[in-house]
C-alpha cells in the first residue's frame, strides 16, 4: 500500500478526523443550508484559495446534515461530468433527479423526478447563449425543425418554460423534506464551464426549499467570468450567492501537528540523527521560514510526497534539513529549484564534478548575483522574503551579510552548501564516483564485508570519496573497530595495483593522493584513541602496514624530539614517550629490516618514504643491511631502489642522491661504480633506475619518470643529516 498522499478529502470520521478545528465551523453552515419547504432558494458558498480544505469541509457539513432529526436530500453535482459547458444545465437537472430519496417518498419523489425531468427536456432544444436567458435562447438540433428563422420563433411557443418550472417547483414542495445541493471545485472548470454553473444555480434551479452550497476559489472564479466577457465579476458572483463565507484561517498550531503527522509518516528512524546538529538546525529553519510558507494542507501534502520519494533514494545521504528545504522549493519556488539543477555554480560556486577550478567559490558566486536576484524577484511576493532567507541558509556563501546556524563544515554535515551532496539531492541518488554515507556506516561497523567493500570502490571509482567520508566519521568509528578496519585497508590497497597506478604522477598539494589519504586516516584514527599504545604496537605487525606506520613512526619520533620540525602543532600530544616510545620504534625497525631483508617490500609502494624514516630511527640497521647488500648486484640495485625517492617538485618526483650523507652507511664508491655499469646498459633499465644511477653517477637530480635532469641546482635532499654512526 503507498504511502503517498492523493489529495483525498477528509470525511470527518474516525480514520480521516478533522485535525484543523473545522467541525463546529461545519454545523453552522449546515444549520443555515437547512431550509423548510416554502423558503425561498438560499446559495452559500465556501471560498479559499485551492489545496485549503475546501472539500473536507463540504464533507462535515455534509455529515452534520445528515445526522438531523429531518435528513435532507443532499445532491452531489460534478460539473466535470458533463463534457461540454452547452450541456451542463441538462446534466445537472439530470442528476439532481437521479439523487431524490424517491425511496422514502416513492409517490412524491417520483412524481418531482419526473417533472425535473421534463424540465430538462426542455434544454436539450436550446443552447445556452452568453448574456440571454435560456428562455429566449435560439434552438438548437430540436428534432424536425427546419426551415427559417420565423418557424424556430414559432416553436418556441411549445417551450414553456415558466410553466415546466413551476411544475418543479409544486413537487419539490410536496416532498416536504430539505434539500442541499453541492456543488464543489467550480474553480476547476474551463470560464465557459464556470459561467454556465454559475447561471444554472441562479436562473435555472432557484427552487423554493433548496439550498446550493458552492466551492471555488474566488480570484479564479472572478477572473474566469472576466475572462468570459463579464465586466464587474465579483458583482456578478454577489448576484448569485447571498452568503459569500471565507474559510477560516488555518491555525499556524493545526498546520504544525499536520506536518509532525506526515513528518512521523516517513519514516520509523529518527531522520535527523544521520548528522551532527540537524535537529536543532530543523527546528531553526521551520520555525523562521517554513511554516509560512506553507499554507495549505494541499501543499505540505505536495511537500511531504516530494519528500518520500527523494527519502527513498537517499535517506542519510544529505542532512534532512536541506532536503526538507528543498522539497518546499520544488514546490514553491519552481524556478529556484530548477536553477539549481542547472546552474549549482550560481550558489555553491562550482559545478558538479568540477575539480580543475583556481577561482574562489565566493568570486563564482558573485558574478551570479544579478541573475540570481532576478529570480528571487520572480517568486510570489507572499513568499519572496522567507523563500530568500531559505536560499541563503542553505547556501550561506550567497549572501556574506547573512549568518549561517549551525557548522560550516558543510560536507561533514551533509549539507547542499557542498556540491557534492546537492549533486545526490538533486540526482536523487548516490552519483557515479560517489561513495554512500550509509554504505560506509555500515562498513565503520562492520556490517558489510570490508574487503569486498573497498574492492568496489576501486571498480567503481569513488575510493577518493569513501576515504574523504572515512575522515568525516572518525568519531563513529569504535575503538574495537580502529584494527580490523585499518587492517581491511591495508590489505586492499597496500601494494595493490591501484595504489601502483599514483606511482610517478605528478601530484599538486590538491590532487587525490590514496597513500596519503590512507595515512591520515591511520593518524587521524590513532589520535583518536585512549590507549594508543596498544593501537600501535598491534598496527606495526600487519605486514601491509609498514609502510603507514612508517609515518605513525616519524610522528613519535617528531613527538619525542627525535625528528625536527617546523610545525609546532605536530609536538601538541605526544602519543607515546619513555620505554613504551622506544619499544616500538625498536620492534618496528627489527620488522622493517627483516621485510627488507627478504625483499618483501623493495618494490612496495613509496619504500622510498620507508627508508627515510627507518635511516633516521636506526641508521646502525640500515648499514648493516647496506654492508649485506653491496656485496652482489641485486643488493645493489635494491639500494638504489630504496634511495630513489629523493624529493617533489611541480613536475613530479626526483632523485637526487647525497653522496657525503651515504657514504656515512656504505662504500659510496661500490655503488657508484655499479650505477655506471648499469648506465652502459641503459636500454634494460626502467625511467625511474636510470634516473637513480644518472645522480649517483653525476650528484645531480633526475626525475624519476623519465630520467631528466631536473632544472633546479640547489635541492635539498628529502633524507635528514645522516646520525652519526
Amino acid at each position: 500500500m503507498t504511502n503517498y498522499q492523493n489529495d483525498q478529502p477528509i470525511t470527518g470520521m474516525s480514520n480521516e478526523p478533522d485535525r484543523l478545528n473545522r467541525e463546529s465551523f461545519a454545523q453552522r453552515v449546515a444549520d443555515i443550508l437547512m431550509l423548510e419547504p416554502d423558503d425561498e432558494c438560499l446559495t452559500i458558498s465556501l471560498e479559499a484559495e485551492w489545496g485549503y480544505g475546501k472539500t473536507s469541509v463540504i464533507n462535515l457539513v455534509e455529515k452534520s446534515a445528515s445526522n438531523r432529526g429531518n435528513k435532507p436530500i443532499i445532491v452531489e453535482y460534478n460539473p466535470w461530468l458533463a463534457g461540454k459547458a452547452d450541456a451542463l444545465i441538462q446534466d445537472f437537472l439530470i442528476q439532481f433527479s437521479s439523487q431524490l430519496d424517491v425511496a422514502k417518498n416513492p409517490k412524491e419523489g417520483l412524481r418531482a423526478a419526473k417533472e425535473i425531468l421534463a424540465y430538462s427536456q426542455l434544454f436539450n432544444a436550446m443552447k445556452f447563449m452568453p448574456n440571454v436567458e435560456p428562455w429566449a435562447s435560439t434552438l438548437n438540433s430540436l428534432s424536425g425543425v427546419i426551415g427559417d428563422a420565423s418557424k424556430k420563433m414559432a416553436k418556441l411557443k411549445d417551450v414553456d418554460v415558466f410553466h415546466r418550472k413551476s411544475n418543479v417547483r409544486s413537487a419539490l414542495n410536496d416532498l416536504d423534506q430539505p434539500i442541499i445541493v453541492i456543488i464543489d471545485d467550480i474553480d476547476r472548470l474551463t470560464p465557459d464551464e464556470a459561467f454556465q454553473v454559475i447561471r444554472l444555480v441562479k436562473v435555472v434551479a432557484d427552487f423554493p426549499g433548496v439550498s446550493f452550497l458552492l466551492s471555488f476559489d474566488p480570484e479564479y472564479l472572478a477572473g474566469a467570468l472576466a475572462n468570459y466577457g463579464i465586466k464587474k465579476a465579483e458583482q456578478y458572483i454577489d448576484k448569485v450567492v447571498q452568503l459569500r463565507i471565507p474559510l477560516p484561517v488555518i491555525a499556524p498550531k493545526d498546520m504544525q501537528k499536520l506536518a509532525n503527522i506526515e513528518l512521523a509518516s516517513l519514516s520509523e528512524d529518527s531522520l535527523t540523527d544521520f548528522f551532527a546538529e540537524d535537529q536543532k538546525r530543523l527546528s531553526y529553519v521551520y520555525h523562521k521560514h517554513l511554516k509560512y510558507l506553507v499554507r495549505s494542507p494541499r501543499e505540505l501534502k505536495r511537500i511531504f510526497n516530494h519528500l518520500r520519494f527523494v527519502l527513498s533514494r537517499i535517506e542519510g545521504e544529505v542532512c534532512f534539513t536541506d532536503l526538507y528545504c528543498l522539497a518546499v522549493l520544488a514546490i514553491k519556488a519552481q524556478g529556484i529549484y530548477k536553477s539549481l539543477k542547472e546552474a549549482p555554480e550560481m550558489y555553491v560556486g562550482r559545478k558538479f564534478d568540477e575539480k580543475m577550478v583556481f577561482e574562489k567559490r565566493e568570486e563564482v558566486i558573485k558574478r551570479y548575483r544579478d541573475t540570481r536576484e532576478a529570480m528571487l524577484e520572480k517568486v510570489d511576493r507572499r513568499n519572496q522574503e522567507h523563500v530568500r532567507c531559505i536560499v541563503y541558509d542553505l547556501f550561506p556563501l550567497v549572501d556574506s551579510q547573512f549568518s549561517a546556524v549551525y557548522s560550516e563544515d558543510y560536507d561533514r554535515c551533509g549539507r547542499v552548501a557542498c556540491e557534492k551532496r546537492l549533486y545526490t539531492a538533486l540526482h536523487y541518488q548516490v552519483p557515479l564516483g560517489f561513495a554512500s554515507d550509509v554504505d560506509i556506516i555500515s562498513f565503520i561497523n562492520g556490517e558489510t564485508d570490508r574487503e569486498d567493500y573497498l574492492q568496489r570502490a576501486i571498480d567503481e571509482d569513488f575510493v577518493e570519496r569513501l576515504l574523504e567520508l572515512l575522515q568525516q566519521n572518525l568519531n563513529k568509528i569504535k575503538a574495537s573497530h580502529v584494527i580490523s578496519l585499518l587492517n581491511a585497508v591495508y590489505e586492499v590497497f597496500l601494494d595493490s595495483e591501484y595504489l601502483e597506478s599514483f606511482v610517478g604522477a605528478v601530484q599538486g598539494p590538491f590532487d587525490f593522493d590514496p597513500f596519503r589519504q590512507i595515512v591520515w586516516l591511520s593518524v587521524g584514527l590513532v589520535a583518536k584513541q585512549d590507549y594508543k599504545k596498544d593501537v600501535l604496537f598491534k598496527l606495526i605487525e600487519n605486514p601491509k602496514s609498514l609502510a603507514v606506520s612508517a609515518e605513525l613512526i616519524k610522528m613519535l619520533m617528531i613527538q619525542n624530539d627525535a625528528i625536527a620540525t617546523d610545525d609546532p602543532s605536530l609536538k601538541k600530544e605526544v602519543w607515546l614517550y619513555g620505554k613504551d616510545y622506544s619499544d616500538l620504534v625498536d620492534q618496528w625497525c627489527t620488522l622493517m629490516v627483516k621485510h627488507l631483508q627478504h625483499h618483501d617490500l623493495i618494490h612496495f609502494y613509496d619504500v622510498a618514504a620507508i627508508y627515510t624514516v627507518l635511516v633516521q630511527a636506526s641508521p646502525k640497521r640500515v648499514k648493516k643491511l647496506f654492508n649485506s647488500w653491496s656485496t652482489s648486484p641485486e643488493g645493489l640495485s635494491c639500494i638504489a631502489t630504496l634511495i630513489a625517492h629523493s624529493g617533489d617538485d611541480k613536475e613530479g618526483a626526483y632523485a637526487h642522491i647525497q653522496a657525503d650523507e651515504l657514504s656515512a652507511l656504505m662504500t659510496f664508491s661500490r655503488l657508484k661504480s655499479f650505477a655506471d655499469s648499469q648506465l652502459s646498459q641503459e636500454d634494460d633499465l626502467s625511467p625511474m633506475l636510470k634516473a637513480v644511477y644518472l645522480s649517483i653517477s653525476t650528484g645531480k637530480a633526475y626525475y624519476l619518470s623519465d630520467a631528466r635532469l631536473v632544472m633546479q641546482q640547489t635541492i635539498e635532499s628529502v633524507i635528514e643529516p645522516m646520525i652519526e654512526v
